[in-house]
């Protein structure tokens, strides 16, 4: 099986070069990558919606009618947002960020009120209360600023595609000396000549 493994050490060689690819593309283009990302949701939506119509049509299925219904609805999203991909991806982007700020601000003022609540049954409660006044700050310049740090987080995930995509490459010339290693070693049991 190992063998077998390291044949195919191309594979993690290919796909460790289409993440550094993808993600200096995020890197260096975040608006244009979520873009494209929208794009591409919106193509697998409309075809999506597609095959739910058929599917409606030909009886296959338990609620004909919701379900055309589902896919002609998918489809009329999916064509709006391949029509409009930088739009859709501006306003998923800051409504993401607002998902994000909203959270860490609650999460923050739970953590403060619950560290002032505990605090004699608790140690180190200005550690917890710290850390809330951390997330309610971090909350409010998300909220400042979201198509800012909507274009940071892309950035973010970028760099970290590249990182796992040179460890791919570099897993794949691995497997590579591996499989060289693997044949050697079979050519040399195949010469030596069996004791009979």
């Amino acid at each position: 099986m190992l063998t077998e493994v390291a044949r195919l050490w191309w594979l993690p060689l290919l796909r460790g070069i289409m993440m550094v690819i993808l993600g200096a593309y995020a890197l260096f283009s975040p608006g244009v990558t979520v873009a494209i990302f929208v794009q591409v949701f919106g193509f697998f939506l409309a075809f999506d919606g597609v095959l739910a119509i058929i599917a409606g049509i030909m009886g296959e299925v338990p609620s004909r009618g919701w379900t055309i219904a589902r896919g002609v609805l998918a489809v009329i999203i999916g064509v709006l947002v391949v029509g409009n991909p930088v739009f859709v991806a501006g306003v998923a982007a800051v409504w993401f960020v607002y998902l994000l700020g909203f959270a860490a601000i609650v999460t923050g003022v739970i953590e403060i009120f619950a560290a002032i609540r505990d605090r004699k049954e608790i140690e180190g409660e200005g550690w917890l209360i710290l850390g809330g006044v951390i997330a309610v700050i971090f909350g409010i310049l998300l909220l400042s600023a979201p198509l800012l740090f909507a274009s940071t987080i892309v950035r973010i995930m970028g760099a970290v595609a590249i990182v796992g995509g040179i460890a791919s490459i570099v897993f794949s010339f691995r497997l590579r000396g591996l499989n060289k290693k693997l044949e050697e070693h079979d050519s040399r049991v195949a010469e030596t000549p069996q004791s009979e």
